[in-house]
């Protein structure tokens, strides 16, 4: 894996996490806010990991 595509892929992730929180942001109790943090970011990683894996095996 090249050192490029592991940044983008931490870049999509974190874009994905902040949109996620940002329309998650009507609680104010931070303990929900670091779920719905961590619930997010597992989200975007499985959706990262399985978009890369799909584009690399089409451009293969």
């Amino acid at each position: 894996m090249n050192p490029t595509d592991i940044l983008l892929s931490i870049a999509i992730v974190g874009i994905y996490t902040i949109i996620y929180l940002y329309l998650q942001s009507q609680f104010k109790n931070n303990k929900i806010r670091l779920k719905l943090f961590g619930k997010g970011f597992i989200y975007a990683t499985i959706i990262t990991g399985i978009l890369y894996y799909l584009i690399k095996f089409i451009a293969s």
